[in-house]
């Protein structure tokens, strides 16, 4: 008997540490629920089941804790189970642990199951009032009685919808008085237990998000998921943005290790000391003068303004990705680019500028290096 104590004070104990490991995140009007039940209590040994059995019927208050573990405080009368004038001869106030074995073994998703089982024990105080027998084994009872009581059994509760604040429950159980009369020792004695059928219904409270069913501290958990995708998306985009800018960078560096190079070859036609030509390139598709080619620009208007009689030819072209009408348009977006802003940044006389598109260019062996714009001021 002292085995089986200690195995419902570990089950007891196992399941109160795990509403201490939870982490308790809801407010503490959360997660409540009464109810009502009623059924039959029967002897456990030497009785005919239902020859024997009597009424009870009790009302719960339930606090869940967490997704596994609840407690219950429970109070049964049972109707003329003893010899008794009274019509409630017995009434049994309890404390029970419960345990949700749906979310024991399986992960709980924020919703409720529509059918769960749940184990439920604990000790309780049983009241006999006005026994008619007055002797126990040529010991005297008296008229009134208080038993220490044990409570073992199952919570098969039928949940009606996620969104709705009823569940039906049926509970059977065992029941044991593990002290009678005078005697102070702690016995679970299947002479001294009874079965107890119940069914009832109960009613959860409306919790502070607004729902009828256990709220375990984030109620948007799914909004939460698909922000964080959102976010890994966005990251992933920056990243291929980092690296395109970098190939955009070294493309500049190529060309102007090409113009380098074009300088330096001995030129089939002698130009003029002061003539000025100037590469600007351009990202695939764009037609918007990076930062970094600012400094050509510059170059170009202090040379303009510097000359005051010099006249600059800007020709656009594209590299020959894409079809041939849009890339006839992009490289006069190119010319048109370079023009608009020596004329609107740097004041040169829009006269002094001729911007034409010239499609697909071949300036340049590679073709990616032909999207961009010459300019020569002379």
């Amino acid at each position: 008997m002292k085995k089986s104590l200690l195995l419902l004070a570990s089950i007891i104990g196992l399941s109160s540490l795990n509403a201490q490991t939870f982490e308790q995140t809801t407010k503490f009007r959360d997660n409540w629920s009464v109810g009502i039940s009623g059924g039959i209590v029967s002897p456990l040994t030497h009785s005919a089941f239902f020859k024997n059995a009597r009424a009870t019927m009790g009302v719960n208050l339930n606090k869940q804790f967490s997704p596994i573990y609840g407690l219950t405080a429970e109070n049964m009368w049972s109707i003329n189970a003893f010899d008794s004038q009274a019509a409630f001869d017995a009434t049994n106030l309890s404390l029970l642990h419960r345990i949700n074995l749906n979310n024991v073994f399986c992960k709980y998703d924020g919703k409720p199951d529509l059918f769960e089982v749940e184990a439920v024990a604990g000790f309780g105080w049983l009241h006999v009032n006005d026994a008619y027998s007055h002797s126990w084994e040529g010991e005297p009872i008296p008229t009134d009685a208080n038993w220490i009581t044990s409570k073992a059994g199952l919570n098969l509760n039928f949940n009606l919808g996620e969104k709705k604040a009823w569940t039906v429950a049926v509970k059977p159980a065992v029941s044991w008085c593990v002290t009678q009369f005078d005697r102070h020792n702690i016995q679970f004695d299947a002479n001294q237990a009874c079965w107890e059928i119940t069914a009832g219904v109960v009613y959860h409270f409306k919790n502070s998000n607004g729902t009828h069913y256990l709220v375990n501290g984030c109620s948007h958990a799914s909004e939460i998921a698909a922000l964080n995708a959102t976010i890994g998306t966005m990251e992933a985009e920056a990243a291929s943005k980092d690296r395109a800018l970098q190939s955009a960078q070294n493309t500049i560096s190529d060309l102007e290790k090409a113009l380098k190079e074009c300088k330096n070859k001995k030129p089939v036609v002698q130009k003029p000391v002061e003539d000025l030509d100037i590469v600007i390139s351009f990202r695939q598709s764009s037609s918007k003068i990076d930062a970094l080619q600012m400094v050509n620009i510059d170059r170009l208007a202090k040379f303009m303004k510097k000359n005051k009689d010099a006249k600059v030819v800007v020709k656009g072209y594209a590299s020959p990705e894409g079809d041939k009408t849009f890339n006839e348009k992009l490289s006069q977006k190119r010319a048109d680019a370079i023009k608009n802003k020596l004329v609107k940044d740097y004041k040169i006389a829009e006269d002094r500028i001729i911007a034409t598109g010239e499609g697909v260019g071949s300036v340049f062996e590679t073709p990616k290096y032909n999207r961009a714009s010459i300019c020569v001021a002379k």
